[in-house]
């Protein structure tokens, strides 16, 4: 469940979600006719096609960047509050909505929060292993400590969490099934512009690092 620091975001995303999904649809219905025709395209109908989508595509995005332009002007902010809960513990945490823009006055939102979601960490790290993910190494999962995960924490500006809990089930060698609950708490320790944190080539201006605590080891 979450909701806007403006009100009037909704509407704005509301729109934009609405338009992306037409956008899609279109899409997929000129994939579908390029199917239908294969190999039976001359060179100008080929050329027709793809000026067409190319059209609908540049359309789809005016669109957007209409709606944006309003939600600016008007100083509607993009952020969204959601909530995190795990173990009957409940954290409510800001982050940019995806479908909106950042305005002036989001990201010091997204930096006060940080106190909030550290005490969250801190009470289940009591608890569980905690990992640090690193894509530069052969196993991808490192074993880290509070310590680590904390120098990160004070070196950026913001944080999302997320939490999974989950049961899947595991073949003994006897030919039973056993449940076996997972438990993780997921945490991004992120900086720079947050409308393009998780673009990876904005590293290193703008980016995450991330953590997790659970009961059991990561897939490496």
């Amino acid at each position: 469940m979450t909701r806007f620091q403006d009100p009037r975001a909704a509407a704005l995303a509301q729109q934009i979600d609405q338009i992306n999904a037409t956008g899609w649809e279109s899409a997929c219905d000129l994939a579908q006719q390029q199917h239908v025709v294969k190999g039976g395209l001359s060179p100008v109908e080929a050329v027709l096609r793809f000026d067409m989508f190319r059209r609908r595509a540049q359309d789809t995005q005016g669109k957007r960047q209409a709606i944006w332009a309003e939600q600016i002007s008007q100083g509607i902010s993009g952020i969204e509050w959601y909530t995190v809960e795990y173990g009957g513990m409940t954290v409510e945490l800001p982050r940019l909505c995806e479908e909106l823009m950042l305005v002036p006055g989001d990201k010091e939102i997204l930096m006060q929060s940080k106190p909030v979601a550290l005490d969250f960490l801190a009470h289940w790290n009591l608890a569980f292993k905690l990992w640090r993910y690193n894509r530069e190494t052969e196993s991808r999962w490192l074993s880290s400590r509070w310590s680590q995960f904390y120098a990160e924490y004070m070196s950026r500006e913001w944080l999302e969490i997320w939490a999974e809990d989950e049961v899947y089930q595991i073949l003994l060698p006897d030919g039973t099934f056993q449940d076996k609950p997972t438990f993780a708490i997921n945490a991004c320790c992120c900086w720079g512009n947050p409308e393009a944190i998780h673009r990876t080539a904005s590293y290193s201006e703008a980016g995450s690092s991330w953590f997790q605590w659970n009961n059991f080891t990561p897939c490496r």
